[in-house]
């Protein structure tokens, strides 16, 4: 088995329909079944659409669900549906079958069963299973089933979620492994963590624990729901739902569920007791108080609103389970730790306080810490596979053999011991190797120390994955200032890295894209990437510094900002050697505007992109308009005879003027942002290697830059068509007359200003329009008023 090119997924409940789903997202066609609907009448028994009802559901369901499931709704055309009764045999043209049915050992059992008869042999087939032991389902397959068959455990939503758990079963040739490994990194973008075959695997077994340890400390710690959750989220690097809100949103009773594998499963863990349900817990399950699902769990909607409008949202009291208003403890640890910039610094801060809820933190990482490395090698061979496990499964951004080293290897061994906990056995055995910390890195490379060797391994890394920060740690930086870093990619290619506060654009930062550029254009680079490994590509200009230019009615340095932008982004646009721009995730205003004056664009699939300018009451002025103009006239056929360029104007006018924003990379190009000669990457850790292979790949095809565009002024016509549409808009209340005058100035600068219909302009014209109406809206009293609201609440304000 050398490649997969097919799937077939059995069973359409959520879970199959969101693998199929992400399958089609990569391009892999997938065959959906699921069992004909039972009590059926004889009659509706001979009608294909009623017997395969289930399955159908489930894809149309695909295209309701939020978060949205698919990159692009037109995705779900590669998703084929069908009954076990009629289409089993259709399994046959898979190279991977997926088991996905209810995680009941029985039923899983059956279904391969059936599945054994019809697969071609040689092909791939696994259990997507959350904890039931995999040899328990090999038991009875033959011999070549057994070699291909293995557990792969999804995280839901798999579109979102980067980890991908593989648990070879007992006779899985090590081939199999590899061929998926390699496929579900490389096409599906997935994580891999191989995880021994045990009780809730690895990121399961870690989390269920850290959760049931909270649940048994906070009551005895006077701690409320809310303070729980404030303490372990975003602000020690974990993902924002938190403890209890990812409770809610997993369920209750699946919460239990899982625990009792590890309680059933795992006789000879120190800590089994610790997995069964507390009380209190066990009576919300009875009550069917089993979170999202139901309504109410450890949060519970109410229908009141309170002074700013939200949905009042009451929290458990579990000693009462009585809902309550939320807690407003303050903890110093949180505010001290909101004051600094770094991961780093907070987690510091978190952990080392001496409030409450820093001496919580502490607790539950110090235990948490001692029962992950005592898992090893029972549920995997090394600390990055845990470390892997918990950031890719729970989209926490720091590790916990890494959160270890952030803090002090010493500092927690001391304290560890200081205070009665058992210093792990990987710890004693890295201090009597005289090492000082869980990774190192050296030569632009990571190691980790390994229990098994008593030595460091270097970090297993796919080829195509490249990290910046090891090559900053080799000293390839070029150039460096407080916004923006460059960095020598080798192969003649550099990169331009930006490092502001959400990746904001100032001065400094326009300063180093001037750099990079004019290096390429001196030839000491033959091109340049735009990208960073941050949480966000660029949230756009740094609207505080906007506004402060606006509330001190400075318009020369407003005017010079802006036009220093745009001459940045030209820079780019004609640079003799290509430029490519790597955007993902948080990709608004400026941001799209850097990555549209680029060559080409590799964007994450994970890009939630647009001008959104309009929002906080103003154009996009960094040559987005511009550039959304001259794509709209370039989709004007040549070869039609005074083709109409209104329809593909008009796009660019509402895209804008509705500050649409992207919810996939791929939604970018029908937006019109990016152009179907673009390309969307859907592992974020290839993201840049695929960016500088681009960017290669021009200059060895003999990139050259484009000529300046000529663009026709398609003047008041066209414009007074656009204020029409917009009239009926404010008629029908979806518009403001702040709206429609932001409207009104795009529409301008759009249609070439006061120049006449047939007229050519060039870019620069256009780029003085943009600045033009960005210094006229900037002196409007609600245009501020956008914009501070904006930087107060990060929310728009309609006004």
């Amino acid at each position: 088995m050398d490649d997969i090119k097919r799937a077939a997924v059995l069973g359409s409940g959520v879970m199959g329909g969101a693998i199929a789903a992400h399958l089609a997202n990569c391009g892999i066609p997938s065959l959906m079944l699921d069992i004909v609907p039972p009590g059926l009448s004889a009659e509706d028994r001979q009608d294909p659409a009623k017997r395969n009802a289930l399955a159908a559901a489930s894809k149309a369901a695909l295209l309701k669900t939020k978060p949205a499931p698919l990159y692009l709704p037109g995705n779900a055309d590669l998703i084929e549906i069908g009954n076990f009764e009629d289409d089993f045999p259709r399994i046959a043209e898979a190279d991977w079958v997926i088991e996905v049915v209810k995680e009941d050992l029985a039923i899983k059992k059956k279904v391969l069963g059936e599945a054994a008869k019809h697969r071609r042999p040689g092909s791939v087939i696994s259990t997507n299973t959350s904890g039931i032991l995999v040899r328990s389902m090999a038991d009875g397959m033959d011999d070549d089933m057994r070699r291909h068959f293995l557990g792969t455990h999804f995280f839901n939503p798999p579109r979102y979620l980067k980890l991908l758990e593989i648990i070879p079963g007992p006779d899985t040739l090590p081939g199999v492994v590899a061929t998926l490994k390699r496929f579900a990194e490389d096409v599906l973008g997935k994580g891999i963590v191989v995880a021994k075959d045990t009780p809730n695997f690895v990121a399961n077994r870690i989390l269920t624990y850290a959760c049931q340890f909270i649940m048994r400390e906070f009551p005895k710690d006077g701690l409320s729901v809310d303070d729980v959750d404030s303490l372990t989220g975003p602000i020690i690097g974990h993902a924002s739902s938190a403890t209890f809100r990812t409770c809610d949103l997993v369920g209750l009773d699946t919460y239990v569920h899982v625990i009792g594998n590890v309680y059933h499963g795992c006789p000879g863990d120190e800590q089994r007791e610790l997995f069964q349900a507390e009380p209190w817990l066990q009576k919300l399950i009875e009550e069917n108080r089993l979170g999202e699902k139901t309504g109410a769990g450890f949060y519970k909607k109410t229908g009141e609103r309170d002074e700013k409008g939200k949905r009042v949202i009451l929290s458990l009291n579990v000693n009462t389970l009585e809902y309550e208003p939320p807690s407003k403890t303050r903890f110093d640890c949180i505010g001290a730790a909101r004051a600094v910039e770094s991961l780093e610094e907070k987690v510091r801060i978190m952990h080392t306080g001496e409030d409450a809820g820093s001496k919580f933190v502490w607790k539950l990482f110090a235990n948490t810490a001692l029962y992950a490395a005592n898992r090893i090698p029972e549920i995997a061979d090394d600390i990055v596979s845990i470390d892997h496990a918990v950031k890719w499964g729970f989209a926490w951004n720091i590790g916990i053999f890494e959160t270890w080293d952030v803090l002090g290897f010493d500092y927690v061994c001391d304290r560890m011991a200081a205070e009665g906990l058992e210093v792990p056995a990987i710890a004693r055995a890295l201090r009597d190797a005289g090492g000082a910390s869980f990774y190192r890195h050296e030569n632009g490379r990571t190691r980790y120390f390994d229990l098994a060797s008593k030595g460091y391994k270097e970090v297993e890394r796919n080829p195509n994955a490249l990290f910046l920060i090891d090559l900053k740690r080799d000293n390839r930086t070029v150039r460096e200032n407080a916004a923006c870093s460059l960095v020598d990619l080798g192969d003649g290619i550099l990169c331009a890295e930006f490092h502001t506060k959400m990746n904001t654009i100032d001065a400094d930062l326009l300063d180093l894209l001037n750099t990079g550029t004019n290096l390429v254009n001196e030839g000491a680079f033959e091109g340049m990437i735009v990208a960073n490994q941050g949480e966000h590509f660029s949230a756009g200009a740094n609207l505080f510094m906007v506004l402060g230019y606006a509330m001190q009615n400075d318009w020369d340095a407003l005017s010079n900002i802006i036009a220093a932008f745009q001459n940045a982004n030209m820079a780019m646009r004609f640079c003799r050697g290509p430029v490519v721009a790597a955007p993902h995730h948080y990709t608004f205003g400026g941001g799209i505007e850097i990555s549209q004056h680029t060559a080409r664009v590799v964007a994450a699939a994970e890009t939630y992109g647009g001008l959104v300018e309009a929002g906080v009451g103003i154009i996009p002025a960094g040559g987005g308009t511009k550039e959304m103009l001259r794509r709209a006239l370039a989709y004007v056929p040549d070869s039609v005879p005074q083709g109409d360029p209104f329809p593909y104007v008009r796009r660019a006018f509402e895209t804008i003027g509705m500050a649409k924003v992207s919810t996939s990379g791929h939604e970018l190009v029908p937006l019109g942002y990016l152009t179907e000669h673009d390309c969307v990457c859907i592992n974020d850790q290839h993201q840049v290697k695929r960016a500088k292979d681009v960017c290669r790949g021009l200059v060895l095809a003999g990139y050259a830059p484009p000529r300046p565009a000529k663009l026709a002024v398609l003047g008041e016509p066209v414009r007074a068509a656009f204020r029409s549409a917009v009239y009926q808009m404010q008629l029908a209340g979806w518009a403001s007359e702040h709206d429609a005058l932001i409207a009104e100035y795009l529409a301008r600068t759009l249609t070439g200003g006061d120049r006449l219909p047939g007229q050519v302009m060039s870019e620069q014209d256009v780029l003085d329009l943009e600045r033009e109406a960005m210094l006229y809206l900037c002196g409007t009293e609600k245009t501020r008023a956008r914009m501070q609201y904006m930087l107060q609440t990060g929310k728009p304000l309609r006004n």
